[in-house]
């Protein structure tokens, strides 16, 4: 087992190394615009895959950080999707050592995949995990947002629940969730063959719109606020990402026409300004995979799986947003700079620590490179300041 680990970071510690250097688009200036490409990059792999008798495949971890120790949920499954089975299970961290806990599941419901894991950490202390839960059933459909809670501060967690239905909508995958207080706002994503559920975008009739809910009873009950997919323009979007920005909020969107979006909306989602960052900058050629939202040091940041420009190759990017001109100021290759085969990878959360002077930046993804038969779950860990 400790061979098969080392081999993993030996091969990651490959890829993590590159040189500095700086990208720009043939006829089109964007010197304003800094690449950094960290010197500092340690990767560990925190779950093996290939420790596993079955289920292998470990994908789409999320994290919350809860100051003493971090959870970590990611599936456990056979494939990136269409594996009745599959659960969703924990990793705890202390953030002190690094060390991580052995994985124990925390979602298991029939023959159901427990696709993505979402946290919440509402302000009575309670802790959730949202799941987008499927089955295959006339091929791949939603079956509904499910639900563990733990009431003990992470110690424990209760039994799978369906969220059930919200203003006479049933969501089917909750993307992220900001908690001020005793309000709870979420997005959260509707599908057809769920109830009250609407197709928006032809090409995938199962999708339909990207909507913001809201709590004000730490979760127990959901209200309907905006659809974002309409008060964006009708865009087609999927997986997205909000921040609080002064008065309102930021949010990014990625699309099902493989754009990526950001958007400054009133303190009732009401759109004010928008761009798209796939037509703004040529190192964003697609949409930026499972994208990522954070404030720190009064920036704000997008953090996700980026194609650059041909030859195309996953990466891990990081890029600071300007929210005046809501473009991308600057922009760190956290990973792959050298465009290795990554196959599957880079759903990415980070957490911080500081230590004197210096703080450390450590982002918990799951990756596969070629060779691998499955990803693993790893943490990469950099100098804030070189990438920020």
């Amino acid at each position: 087992m400790k061979s098969v680990a080392m081999s993993r970071r030996r091969v990651l510690k490959a890829l993590g190394a590159a040189a500095a250097g700086a990208l720009v688009a043939p006829g089109r200036s964007f010197a304003d615009v800094v690449e950094r490409r960290p010197r500092h990059h340690r990767v560990e792999v925190l779950v093996v895959s290939e420790e596993f008798d079955d289920r292998r495949y470990l994908a789409f971890p999320a994290l919350v950080d809860l100051g003493d120790e971090v959870l970590v949920s990611f599936k456990r499954g056979w494939s990136h999707a269409s594996d009745p089975g599959a659960t969703l299970e924990l990793l705890r961290i202390d953030p002190a050592t690094g060390v991580a806990s052995r994985p124990q599941t925390i979602a298991r419901l029939d023959d159901h995949i427990m696709q993505m894991g979402e946290w919440v950490r509402f302000a009575n202390g309670h802790i959730a995990n949202c799941i987008d839960a499927q089955r295959k059933e006339n091929g791949l459909a939603r079956a509904g947002l499910r639900v563990v809670r733990s009431t003990d501060g992470g110690k424990t967690f209760g039994p799978v629940e369906r969220v059930g239905v919200v203003d006479g909508v049933e969501y089917g995958y909750a993307f992220e969730a900001i908690v001020e207080q005793d309000t709870t706002w979420m997005l959260a994503m509707t599908f057809a063959n769920l109830t009250g559920g609407r197709s928006v975008y032809a090409p995938r009739p199962h999708a339909g719109s990207v909507d913001v809910i809201r709590s004000d009873d730490h979760g127990k009950s959901w209200h309907f606020v905006r659809n974002l997919s309409h008060e964006f323009g009708d865009v087609p979007i999927n997986e997205s990402t909000f921040v609080r920005h002064g008065d309102g909020f930021l949010v990014s969107t990625r699309g099902y026409d493989d754009r990526q979006r950001v958007h400054l909306t009133d303190a009732s989602f009401r759109v004010l300004r928008q761009t798209d960052l796939t037509a703004a900058h040529p190192f964003i050629t697609s949409h930026i995979g499972r994208p990522r939202l954070f404030a720190r040091d009064g920036n704000v940041y997008l953090l996700g799986r980026n194609w650059p420009p041909p030859p195309r190759a996953m990466q891990l990017g990081l890029f600071r947003l300007d929210p005046d001109t809501l473009n991308v100021a600057a922009y760190s290759v956290l990973d792959n700079a050298e465009r290795a085969a990554v196959f599957d990878g880079y759903y990415a959360m980070p957490y911080f620590r500081t230590s004197g002077a210096e703080t450390m930046m450590y982002v918990v993804t799951y990756q596969g490179v070629r060779g691998q038969a499955a990803p693993d779950i790893v943490r990469h860990e950099y100098r804030w300041d070189e990438v920020k």
